[in-house]
């Protein structure tokens, strides 16, 4: 079931949010927020080129030689319905062997402790458990981080363990561990 989704990524959506895939159309949204300080305090290192400047993210790739497959990986935006404005990113990423992924998400900082992060991993993690065979999600989350814990805890994700001083990303820091399987997805529907 993965394998469909390596070329057309599903639009998903909430009362409040539509999840889609990013375009050229979105940049002026995503510059008003992506390489702000504040987004990369607890990320594991800072803004990249792309995100100071995601006119970049769009274009094409300057090797015309390299061949790109699809990426099994899902990029989402998180787009606002009343407004149709992008707010924030979402992903599942470092698919392995279709069965295991990782979650990330950043928020536009206006609109942070507004439960936009929380709707939409929500239904993120709906869509894979329902739609994929992936059976596990992982999350790391910088454990001074407080509003990331609350949201892998709010959907359902369990905390395994917490990494003392390890490496996330760039950054040596202590992290939390979360992780859910597809069992665990299911029970929280009984």
């Amino acid at each position: 079931m993965l394998q469909d989704y390596l070329i057309n990524k599903p639009i998903l959506e909430t009362d409040r949010l539509i999840i889609r895939t990013l375009n050229e159309s979105d940049v002026a949204d995503l510059k008003e927020w992506l390489g702000r300080d504040e987004i990369y305090t607890y990320w594991g290192r800072k803004a990249n080129r792309n995100e100071k400047n995601p006119e970049l993210m769009f274009g094409p790739d300057p090797r015309p030689w390299v061949k790109r497959k699809p990426s099994p990986d899902f990029d989402w935006g998180i787009v606002l319905k009343e407004s149709n404005k992008v707010v924030g990113m979402i992903a599942i990423f470092d698919i392995q062997n279709a069965r295991m992924g990782d979650i990330g998400y950043r928020v536009n900082p206006e609109y942070w402790n507004m439960g936009i992060t929380t709707e939409a991993l929500k239904e993120v993690i709906r869509f894979i458990f329902e739609n994929t065979e992936i059976e596990r999600l992982n999350g790391r989350v910088d454990v001074r981080n407080i509003g990331s814990n609350k949201v892998m805890e709010k959907c359902g994700l369990i905390k395994e363990g917490t990494v003392r001083q390890g490496k996330m990303v760039s950054v040596y820091c202590d992290y939390n561990i979360y992780g859910m399987l597809r069992d665990d997805y299911m029970g929280l529907l009984k």
